[in-house]
Formats: structure tokens, C-alpha cells, sequence
């Protein structure tokens, strides 16, 4: 387990250049962990079977595999991937020509191509260029190459354990890019839809109080209307406002503005929702309810803030508020409910304000 530990914290290593891609790092430093010792192993092979060059060409290969991992922690992503292409072509030229195509040799250049395509730092040119290339070194390979042609005899439980092996190998590094894919895939997507929760929330939600917006809350009036449930609007507007701003200065009146905000919040809990319409000005959607038991409600309300202290700095303040309430019973849409709202509010106001109207 402790091997294991030191094994992934090895891996998952962060890059030594900031803007390259951890990912195809992490990447290429598994695939060295799975190839160097494959190599390693199928060199010893080639060793007991006296293959000659083979034996070189897998322990070589596999000397370079292991320079490579290292390379990981020292320079570029892009740079170490180039010298794993080249390293791993050159050597499935010689390995496939020895062992044939079915030994799969020859299979590992496909998924260098694939960790190609993974690599983000790389224009589509770029990376349309390296895989012509690299699938013209596969052409040749298999011009050179009879199918059929292995230094190994067919049909021997020898020449199985070489191809499955191969075969075995492939699929499972093949796994891994796959993973890999899908993996960045479903991070970019979840990105995207953090981004345009964000992106939502900003353009629906007024940046001082965190209340809804006007535009946030006529999308959710609109859906209110579509329900055909009775509801009831109302506009409050806070009385003699300007004179806070003035007397105290406009920190002061916004300190004033996100107070009040919180109170509301809490006060339509499982009632509705409340909007900052504008200013100093908050609508209020109280839902399944007529207009008598809005204006009990929002009288409640008026009394709270009538008797809630603020404090600012060295300076004790309180406010009152005037409402306009309209019930909505699907004759008309809720603009309309919101100009009679506030035609009730103005009521309100010339007749000496703190009052909710209905």
C-alpha cells in the first residue's frame, strides 16, 4: 500500500511548466510505467530465445521508455510526446519486422497517435501534420512486413502468449486514453455548466442585495402565470429614502438596501420569491394566496420594518415602508398586475406612506 502511495504521488506529480497539460503528463507517465517494464521482460524473452537484435531493440527501447518518464519532470509535455513518437515508431519498424503484425508490436504507435490528439497545447494543423507523418511510418512498416511473417512458430502456446500478451497490453493502455478522453470530456462539461450557472445567477441577481433582479424575476413570474394559480404582487417601496442618502451618505443607503434585503429573504421563506425592481423599490410574488391575506402579510411585514433597528457606524437608524398589493387570478398578465400594484403604491404614498394598500 505504501508502494502504491509512493507510486501515484510519483505520477500524479505536478507539471514543471505551468501552462502544460498535467493531464497528458499523467498520461504519458503511465504509459511508461506499463511499457518500460514490458519491454524489459520481452527483452529478457528475445535473451533466453537468443533473438539477436531483438534483444537491443527491447532493451533499448526500454531504456528510452524509462528516460522518458524522467523527461516528464523537467520539460515539456509536448516535447517529451515528439520523443516518445519517434521512439516508439522506430521501434515497432524492427519489432514488427521480426515478430509480424500479429505480435501487435506495431499497436502502441496508435496509441501514441491517440495521445497526440489528446494533447491541448497543439494546433489542429499541427497535429494533422505529426499524424500523416506518423501514419505514413505505419504504411511502411506494413509494405515491409508480411503479415504472416514472425520469427516465432504459428500455432504454439509460445507464439500465443506473445500475441495475447501484445493484445492484452494494447486494449489496456487503449483503456486508459480512453479514460483519459472521456474524463477531460465530462471536466470540460461540468466546467461549462458551473460557468453558465455563474453566468445565470450574474445576470439574474442584483449585485447588492442578492435578491432577483428585474429580468431574473419576471422569468419567474412567467412561469408563476403559466401554473394558473392564484397569486398576489406587490410593490414596496422604502419612504423617504433619498433623505438616508443624503443625511448619511450612500454607503449608509446601501447598508440600508441589504439589511432590509435579508429581512425579506427570511420573511418569504415558503411564501414567494422578492425581486429588486429597481432603486429603493422590492416586488414582492407571494403565491396561492388572495388579497386580503397578502395584505395581512405585508402588513406583518411593514410592522417588522417599522421596529427593525440599523445600525451604521456611530449612527442608529430605522425605516418604513408603503406597499401596493394587486391579486392575480389569470384575467390579466402580471404586467398588468404590477402597474395596478404600483398605481396602489402611489395611493399609498399621498396618503401619509407606512400603509400597505390593496
Amino acid at each position: 500500500m505504501g508502494l502504491f502511495r509512493k507510486i501515484k504521488n510519483l505520477v500524479m506529480k505536478e507539471a514543471p511548466n505551468p501552462n502544460d497539460s498535467q493531464g497528458l503528463l499523467i498520461l504519458l507517465r503511465l504509459m511508461m510505467l506499463i511499457w518500460t517494464p514490458y519491454y524489459i521482460v520481452m527483452s529478457v524473452y528475445c535473451l533466453c530465445r537468443s533473438f539477436g537484435v531483438l534483444i537491443y531493440v527491447f532493451g533499448v527501447t526500454a531504456i528510452l521508455f524509462a528516460i522518458a518518464f524522467f523527461m516528464t519532470y523537467r520539460i515539456k509535455a509536448a516535447v517529451c510526446l515528439n520523443y516518445v513518437i519517434v521512439v516508439t515508431l522506430v521501434s515497432a519498424i524492427f519489432l514488427t519486422r521480426g515478430f509480424g503484425w500479429r505480435c501487435s508490436f506495431h499497436n502502441l504507435v496508435y496509441i501514441t497517435f491517440l495521445m497526440l490528439w489528446y494533447d491541448s497545447s497543439r494546433t489542429i494543423r499541427v497535429k494533422a501534420v505529426l499524424s500523416f507523418l506518423m501514419a505514413a511510418g505505419v504504411c511502411l512498416v506494413s509494405f515491409a512486413t508480411p503479415f504472416g511473417g514472425t520469427i516465432l512458430e504459428p500455432n504454439t502456446i509460445e507464439y500465443a502468449l506473445v500475441v495475447y500478451v501484445g493484445i492484452l497490453v494494447f486494449i489496456f493502455c487503449l483503456s486508459l486514453v480512453a479514460f483519459f478522453f472521456s474524463h477531460q470530456f465530462v471536466e470540460a462539461e461540468h466546467k461549462l455548466r458551473e460557468y453558465n450557472r455563474e453566468l445565470r445567477f450574474t445576470a439574474n441577481t442584483d449585485p447588492l442585495t442578492k435578491l432577483l433582479n428585474r429580468r431574473g424575476c419576471e422569468q419567474e413570474l412567467a412561469d408563476v402565470q403559466k401554473m394558473g394559480n392564484i397569486y398576489c404582487v406587490a410593490i414596496g417601496d422604502i419612504d423617504f429614502f433619498k433623505k438616508v442618502n443624503d443625511t448619511y451618505g450612500h454607503d449608509c443607503g446601501d447598508y440600508v438596501l441589504s439589511s432590509l434585503s435579508a429581512e425579506f429573504k427570511q420573511f418569504m421563506q415558503e411564501k414567494g420569491f422578492v425581486a429588486r425592481w429597481g432603486g429603493e423599490e422590492f416586488l414582492f410574488v407571494l403565491e396561492n394566496i388572495n388579497g386580503d391575506q397578502a395584505q395581512e402579510q405585508l402588513d406583518d411585514l411593514r410592522h417588522r420594518i417599522k421596529h427593525k433597528s440599523m445600525h451604521f457606524g456611530e449612527n442608529d437608524l430605522s425605516v418604513t415602508m408603503t406597499f401596493g398589493v394587486e391579486e392575480c387570478c389569470g384575467n390579466y398578465g402580471y404586467d398588468q398586475a404590477i402597474e395596478k400594484a404600483d398605481a396602489k403604491l402611489y395611493i399609498g404614498k399621498q396618503n401619509g406612506r407606512d400603509q400597505v394598500v390593496f
